[in-house]
């Protein structure tokens, strides 16, 4: 990522533990591919080291505590030091360990600043992806946002969740959502003789349920690339593509072919998917499935429908076929497909600081 202009930047590096595990096991391997062994006890010693590698990783991962490996780079990212007071120290939970670094930082006095805002673009013990039910992840975040002056999240689901969660903390809990991080190629500089439809992001069925879009589109046989894991849960037809996760540049050259953008609201959880930020830069068509309980696709509707940004629908086979079937007669209603502002970076960093 490119920083901007006037920005500085500290990198310190660290190997933990665990990437030394690794590439001994990897050194191991090497070695053991050089060797002629007859294939039973090849097996055997294969069978071995995964389950040594298995093994090594649980201990290692337990003796690093809730950060794991993440809090072997928060120690070494802790001999930064600074003499400038700052207004604001902003930490970002992508991983949790950077909330730690920034209290040891402050209590250590290595750095100074009037207000610390926490940011947590996901929760962690009630992570949609199934960090839930470890208790040492539960006191390790309830001790986290003690310490900071204003704890923000990104969806208005996961603030709510949040309060009743950890309510010593709730007064200085809030919400804004995060911002888009560039401008791509809008819909308008490209002329589409027919709609191309775009899923990107993963599916785990968990966390999202993609099956009745799936299922909608091979019935209205509208084109669409689905893209991310887990790449064999669908099976490709001649008008849907299933691809499996794959390098930002392949990415975008499917990105790029493509004028109607799939939004898919998670199961669970209240978190937002980030990616609707940036799918809000554009002129393309954003078709937003809602799905969660009725409350939370209450909230969600609530928030996003006087944007007047996005076509709406039910996350079954039936309403996403009723929204596919407007989407291909253009019939938008008062939907204006062109970029959101209020989603732009220096409007969201604003908020955050002033809320």
């Amino acid at each position: 990522m490119t920083l901007p202009q006037g920005v500085k930047s500290f990198t310190y590096y660290g190997v933990s533990l665990y990437e030394k595990a690794s590439l001994w096991k990897k050194r191991d391997e090497g070695m053991q591919s050089a060797l002629e062994i007859p294939r039973n006890e090849k097996q055997n010693k294969e069978n071995f080291l995964r389950r040594f590698a298995r093994r090594t990783k649980k201990f290692l991962l337990n003796a690093y505590g809730p950060h794991g490996i993440y809090s072997t780079f928060a120690r070494k990212a802790q001999a930064f030091r600074s003499d400038v007071e700052y207004d604001y120290v902003l930490s970002v939970s992508t991983p949790p360990a950077s909330h730690l670094l920034a209290h040891n930082l402050l209590q250590a006095g290595h750095i100074k600043a009037k207000q610390w805002i926490q940011i947590w673009e996901d929760p962690w013990y009630s992570d949609a992806y199934g960090f839930n039910g470890k208790k040492a992840i539960h006191d390790e975040e309830r001790r986290l946002l003690s310490f900071a002056q204003r704890v923000c999240y990104v969806s208005p689901l996961t603030l709510k969740n949040q309060q009743r969660l950890y309510p010593e903390s709730a007064h200085k809990m809030y919400w804004q959502p995060l911002p888009y991080y560039y401008k791509g190629e809008t819909a308008h500089e490209r002329i589409f003789e027919k709609n191309a439809y775009g899923y990107f992001g993963d599916y785990v069925p968990a966390a999202r349920d993609l099956a009745p879009f799936y299922q909608a589109a091979k019935e209205t046989g509208v084109e669409v690339n689905i893209c991310g894991n887990p790449s064999n849960l669908f099976e490709s037809t001649e008008q849907i593509h299933i691809y499996p996760r794959m390098p930002l540049d392949k990415l975008k050259e499917i990105e790029d072919k493509t004028n109607v953008l799939i939004f898919l609201c998670n199961r669970k959880g209240g978190q937002i998917p980030g990616k609707i930020y940036q799918y809000s830069a554009t002129n393309k068509v954003i078709l937003f499935i809602l799905d969660g309980t009725e409350e939370e696709k209450e909230v969600l509707r609530a928030y996003f429908e006087p944007f007047n940004r996005y076509v709406f629908c039910e996350n079954t086979a039936e309403d996403i076929a009723r929204a596919l079937r407007w989407i291909e007669n253009g019939d938008f209603g008062s939907v204006k497909n062109e970029p959101i502002e209020d989603f732009n970076p220096t409007e969201t960093i604003r908020k955050i600081l002033e809320a």
